[in-house]
C-alpha cells in the first residue's frame, strides 16, 4: 500500500490519523506503518492481506506473552476482516541499529528474554518436525544454489542436511520465536527489550533461536563475547548442561537457520522480484561455511567459499 492507502486503512478501522509513515515490509508478507494523530502519541499498524493470512496466532501469543511477563507490544485493536492490527508504538530503536559488540549487556539481555520465551507456557503452539525442517534446508540446494545461481546439486550439502537434522533431534526442543534476531529486539520507553514479530512460534530445537542472535548476519562476535553470552543463557535457563554443549547447538541451529534464509531471499527474489535482503547473502553464506565442521566437510566448504561466493557477487552485480 502507498501511505494514502494506508490512511485510508486507518481511518477505515476507526483511527483517525493525520499522516502515516511506511515503516517495512517483511518476507512474511506483512507491511507496517506508523500513524500519526494531533496528540504526541503515535501507534503502529501491521496490515497482512486476508487472501494470504491472519493475525490469529500473533494474537494468541501476545496473549501469553504479556500473562508471563514478556516484553512485547500491547494490542489496541485487531480486526481480522481487514487484516489489520494495531499496536503500540515501540519506537524506531531497534538492536538492528546498535553494535553489540559496544553493548555486551544487551545481547545478555537479549538471551535473557530468550530463555523466558522458551520456557513460557504457552498452549496450542505446533511444534516442528522433521520434514519440515528438512524442507527449509533443502531450498538452499534447490532454489539459492540451482535457481538462483544455477548451480548443480552438491550430494556433499545433502550429507550436511542429514547431519544437521540428525543434531537437531538431540537438542532440547522448547518454544522458538524462529526469527529472533536484532531487527525483531525493540528498545522500547523504559529502556528495556521488547520483542516483536512472534507470529511463527513454534516448539524447536533451542540452537535455531541462540544462532538468530549471536550468529549475526551483519557483525561477528569474538569468541570471548560468545561464550560469555553462553555462560549467561545457561544461567538464565537453569539448564544442566556445559558451554559447549550449547555452543554445539548453536553450530547446528546456525547450519540449519542459514541454509533456510538463503533459500527464503532467493525464492522472495525469484517469485517477487523483492531484492531487499540479497545483499545479505554473502554474509549468511560465510557464516554458514564458518560453522560447517571442518573434519567431514571441508571439500564443501572450500567449493562454497571458492565457486559459490563469487557467484553470488556476480549476480548481485548484475542486478
Amino acid at each position: 500500500m502507498n501511505k494514502e492507502e494506508a490512511l485510508e486503512l486507518a481511518n477505515k478501522t476507526g483511527f483517525n490519523a493525520i499522516d502515516v509513515d511506511v515503516l517495512k515490509l517483511e518476507a512474511s508478507g506483512r507491511e507496517y506503518y506508523r500513524l500519526h494523530f494531533d496528540k504526541p502519541e503515535s501507534l503502529i499498524m501491521c496490515y497482512l492481506d486476508p487472501e494470504k493470512g491472519n493475525h490469529t496466532k500473533f494474537l494468541h501469543v501476545s496473549n501469553f506473552f504479556k500473562s508471563s511477563s514478556i516484553n512485547s507490544p500491547e494490542i489496541i485493536l485487531a480486526d481480522q476482516a481487514t487484516g489489520v492490527i494495531v499496536q503500540q508504538d515501540l519506537g524506531d530503536k531497534c538492536l538492528i541499529d546498535m553494535d553489540l559488540k559496544e553493548n555486551p549487556e544487551l545481547l545478555k539481555q537479549s538471551v535473557e528474554i530468550l530463555s523466558k520465551i522458551q520456557t513460557a507456557h504457552i498452549p496450542q503452539i505446533d511444534k516442528l518436525d522433521e520434514e519440515s525442517l528438512m524442507m527449509q534446508m533443502e531450498t538452499m540446494q534447490s532454489i539459492f544454489l540451482e535457481k538462483f545461481l544455477s548451480f548443480k546439486k552438491l550430494k556433499e550439502l545433502e550429507i550436511l542436511q542429514a547431519r544437521t537434522l540428525s543434531k537437531l533431534s538431540e537438542h532440547p526442543w522448547m518454544n522458538c520465536h524462529f526469527d529472533f534476531e536484532r531487527r525483531n529486539l525493540m528498545i522500547d520507553s523504559n529502556n528495556e527489550i521488547a520483542v516483536i514479530d512472534f507470529q511463527d512460534l513454534c516448539i524447536g530445537p533451542v540452537g535455531i533461536d541462540l544462532a538468530g542472535i549471536i550468529v549475526d548476519h551483519y557483525i561477528s562476535y569474538s569468541d570471548k563475547l560468545i561464550n560469555n553470552t553462553l555462560k549467561h543463557y545457561v544461567k538464565s535457563t537453569q539448564l544442566d548442561v556445559s558451554v559447549e554443549d550449547v555452543y554445539e547447538w548453536l553450530r547446528w541451529g546456525a547450519i540449519q537457520r542459514n541454509m533456510r534464509i538463503l533459500g527464503t531471499l532467493s525464492n522472495l527474489y525469484i517469485q517477487d522480484n523483492r531484492t531487499f535482503r540479497l545483499k545479505d547473502l554473502p554474509g549468511i553464506l560465510e557464516n554458514l561455511i564458518t560453522l560447517i565442521p571442518n573434519y567431514e566437510f571441508m571439500s564443501l566448504k572450500e567449493h562454497l567459499s571458492s565457486a559459490v561466493m563469487p557467484k553470488i557477487h556476480e549476480e548481485l552485480e548484475a542486478l
